[in-house]
């Protein structure tokens, strides 16, 4: 399901390790090559106590090893942390792995917390001024256990032949870093953990758990071994309390980053702020990007990108760089500026092929625009005040629209749409349709649809927490022939081609799920998702993204414009 996101075999974001990180990590003989082989040799004897204290493995001599069990053999990913510390993790080549003996093919994906859940979350924490708190389990690809039938043996790892026999193998009793099924392994664990502390797994997200006590609800969230926790004072107190007897832990405290953003939560004024200073300095230091001459938008109005002849193609370190950029881009507005959505959009489409110099200019232009407004971000300010209880209706909000044969090479047609929740947006989206629509209604009926999917996915998320969402959920779009068809049954032979959509919709207007309304082309904040827009235009629009800032002036004049 696209709404749901998966983590597999890797590092532990909690132990030191990061995808950035790891380009930095070293292996045991290039350690141990170092001026600092001692402190390195400690690190490893230090992650060599940790798999003891775990029962990890246990040695078996060679000869009762089963003749025909494949040994696994390992590598280490040995780090400098900021601070100066060594950390040492030993992984397992999972690659080694063989498919019905060592592990269980559909077993070897663990689900993280969607990204739509985790702003409604912060969304309910925002609505009722709870605090929000995070934890790290220690070790936590340590933890997970096999099944009955899964044997697996490993050669002893380098650096530690000191602590064994040179005729023995490794049993591993428990998972380690680089399996195929660790990151699955502990969520399962996990889930268990929440069984024994008193938490129901949500139906709308298997990585959202939730409590009611006292008509109080208390919620976590997980993230391979992140787990963020909110709720009331007290309440999240002693929630934390009960997972520290679980699992070895981290208090890492109040919220201020997550998901790789810095989190400015103001719990009096009610509303926070996401950004990510980290990944926009990023932007100077690798694409030498200058924070002066800002431009007021992401990229020229009315700008469409079209595919490069292949003689002008970049190619080798050149088109690396390119994917690089947009990579980060795409990761920038996914999480916390989602008004460039559109030209990364665009962007992204040559990522594989077709990418020249002009789309590195382009590509350089949205990274000029981030530079020069780094405290931009997305946020979240949500109407109302709610108690904590099941008595609030929340109300969810969808806008839609889309452009019509946006793009020159295929003719397909651009969606674009915001969702909010009590007026903060849970999910923004800019996306090229995947058929090729025949009219105008028939594009904003497409982009319309897949609004109201996600829109589906909140009511379903909050309900499955015992809340409340008023219904009919309102849909608004600017195109009359797409609200006229949602109203009526007709079956005129202009539309009945894209009768799936229709008839979706129409049901869940009938049985009082939705409700379509037609807002002025002018009031379409969507609009920002399907075209690159002007400077006085875009910023008008973006304020229900990121609010007023000082890069505005109250006219909605950039102060930095060029």
């Amino acid at each position: 399901h696209r709404n749901v996101e998966y983590a597999c075999v890797g590092l532990g974001s909690g132990d030191g390790f990061t995808n950035t990180d790891e380009l930095h990590t070293m292996k045991y003989k290039e350690a141990m090559a170092t001026d600092e082989a001692d402190e390195w040799q400690d690190a490893v004897e230090k992650e060599h106590n940790r798999m003891k204290k775990n029962t990890v493995f246990k040695a078996v001599p060679m000869e009762e090893v089963p003749k025909d069990a494949k040994t696994l053999t390992s590598t280490w990913s040995m780090k400098k942390k900021p601070n100066g510390t060594k950390r040492a993790r030993l992984v397992a080549r999972g690659y080694e792995q063989v498919d019905g003996e060592h592990y269980k093919s559909d077993e070897i994906a663990a689900p993280v917390v969607n990204d739509m859940t985790i702003r409604i979350v912060l969304i309910l924490m925002i609505l009722a001024r709870f605090c929000g708190e995070l934890l790290d389990v220690n070790g936590a690809f340590l933890l997970g256990e096999f099944g009955t039938e899964e044997k697996l043996y490993m050669k002893v790892p380098e650096g530690f032949e000191k602590f064994y026999a040179a005729n023995v193998l490794l049993l591993l009793l428990k998972t380690i870093y680089g399996l195929k099924q660790a990151a699955y392994a502990f969520w399962r664990k996990l889930i268990e953990a929440f069984w024994a502390m008193g938490y129901k797994r949500s139906k709308g997200d298997p990585c959202l758990y939730f409590k009611w006590t006292n008509d109080i609800l208390t919620l976590w969230m997980s993230w391979v071994d992140d787990c963020f926790v909110c709720g009331k004072d007290e309440l999240v107190k002693a929630a934390k309390e009960a997972m520290k007897k679980e699992f070895d832990c981290e208090d890492l405290g109040v919220l201020t980053e997550y998901v790789g953003c810095k989190i400015e939560y103001n719990r009096e004024e009610g509303y926070l702020r996401m950004t990510q200073p980290v990944l926009i300095q990023s932007f100077k230091d690798e694409f030498n990007i200058e924070d002066k001459n800002t431009p007021r938008t992401p990229a020229p109005e009315g700008q469409v990108l079209r595919r490069a002849e292949d003689k002008d193609s970049l190619k080798g370190p050149n088109a690396t760089k390119y994917r690089s950029g947009v990579g980060k881009l795409i990761h920038l507005m996914k999480w916390s500026r989602p008004e460039i959505m559109n030209s990364v959009r665009d962007l992204s489409r040559f990522m594989s092929n077709g990418a020249s110099s002009a789309h590195v200019k382009a590509m350089e232009t949205v990274m000029k625009y981030v530079v020069g407004t780094p405290d931009r971000g997305l946020l979240l300010k949500p109407e109302g005040i709610w108690d904590g209880s099941k008595n609030f209706i929340f109300v969810i909000v969808g806008r839609s629209d889309s452009d019509h044969g946006k793009c020159p090479d295929t003719r397909r047609s651009v969606t674009g749409y915001t969702a909010f929740l009590n007026n903060a947006p849970f999910k923004t989206r800019s996306v090229m349709q995947n058929v090729v629509a025949l009219s105008v209604t028939e594009a904003e009926e497409v982009a319309a649809t897949e609004c109201v999917q996600d829109m589906l996915f909140a009511m379903h998320l909050l309900e499955s927490l015992g809340l409340r969402v008023k219904k009919p959920m309102v849909i608004e779009i600017d195109n009359k022939g797409g609200k006229d068809i949602v109203d009526s049954w007709s079956t005129s032979g202009r539309t009945r081609h894209i009768a799936i959509k229709h008839n979706f919709l129409r049901e869940l207007k009938e049985e009082g799920t939705i409700f379509v309304k037609w807002i002025p082309t002018e009031e379409n904040t969507s609009d920002l998702f399907t075209k690159n827009l002007g400077g006085t235009k875009f910023e008008r629009f973006i304020k229900t993204l990121v609010g007023v800032d000082k890069y505005m002036t109250s006219q909605g004049e950039s102060v930095r414009g060029q």
